[in-house]
C-alpha cells in the first residue's frame, strides 16, 4: 500500500501597513491566477488535496475582549497526499518554480537560495507535524479516480438507458460491462 502524507505548514508573512512593499499583494495574485485548472498542484499525481490560504486573522473566542491577535499573517499550506512529503514538494518546485517563489518567497524566512532543497527546507521549518489530514482517502489518488470514474460512468449508463425494455437493458449492460468495470482514468487534478 502507499504511504499516505499529510502536510501543514504555516508560514508567517510580514506584515507591514498597507503592505507598501507588495509581498501580499504577489501572494494573493499569485495565487488567484493559479486556480483549480491552472493549478501547479494539478500535476503532481500524487496529490489528494492541497490548499493555499492567508490567514489575516483569528477570531477571538466568544466573550474574550482581550484584544488579542496574531501580530503578522500567516500563509496556510495543507496537503494530503500518496508517497513522501519530500517527493510532493520537489514535483511542486520542478512543476513551477515562479510559484513557489511568489508565494512562499514572500514569506519571512524563505531562503535567498534557488532550488527544491532549499523550499523543503523551508516547508519544514514552518510545518506542524500533524497526524490527521484534513481531507483523507483510505486509497492511493489513482484507486480513488477510478472509484470515482466508475462510479459515474455508472451513473452515465443508468440515465442513457432509462425505458428499456428488460432483455435491451441485459444486452445493453452485457455490451458495456467491461467499460464500465474498467473505464479510463482521469488525469489527476481533471476530474
Amino acid at each position: 500500500m502507499t504511504e499516505h502524507s499529510f502536510l501543514t505548514a504555516f508560514s508567517p508573512i510580514e506584515h507591514r501597513r498597507n503592505d507598501p512593499d507588495g509581498r501580499e499583494a504577489t501572494i494573493r495574485k499569485t495565487l488567484l491566477s493559479h486556480e483549480q485548472d491552472d493549478s501547479p498542484f494539478a500535476d503532481c499525481p500524487m496529490v489528494h488535496m492541497a490548499r493555499v490560504q492567508i490567514l489575516d486573522q483569528l477570531v477571538p473566542p466568544m466573550g474574550d475582549v482581550s484584544g488579542s491577535g496574531l501580530k503578522t499573517k500567516y500563509l496556510i499550506f495543507a496537503a494530503d497526499i500518496d508517497g513522501r512529503i519530500d517527493d510532493f514538494l520537489d514535483a511542486l518546485y520542478r512543476r513551477d518554480t515562479d510559484f513557489v517563489h511568489n508565494v512562499w518567497g514572500q514569506c519571512i524566512g524563505y531562503p535567498d537560495f534557488r532550488g527544491a532543497v532549499f523550499f523543503r527546507r523551508y516547508i519544514d521549518a514552518c510545518s506542524f507535524h500533524n497526524p490527521l489530514g484534513y481531507a483523507g482517502f483510505p486509497l492511493s489518488v489513482g484507486e480513488t479516480l477510478l472509484q470515482l470514474r466508475r462510479k459515474n460512468a455508472l451513473a452515465d449508463f443508468v440515465s442513457d438507458h432509462q425505458g428499456l425494455s428488460d432483455k435491451e437493458l441485459q444486452a445493453a449492460w452485457r455490451k458495456n460491462r467491461e467499460s464500465l468495470k474498467n473505464p479510463d482514468l482521469p488525469k489527476p487534478g481533471t476530474f
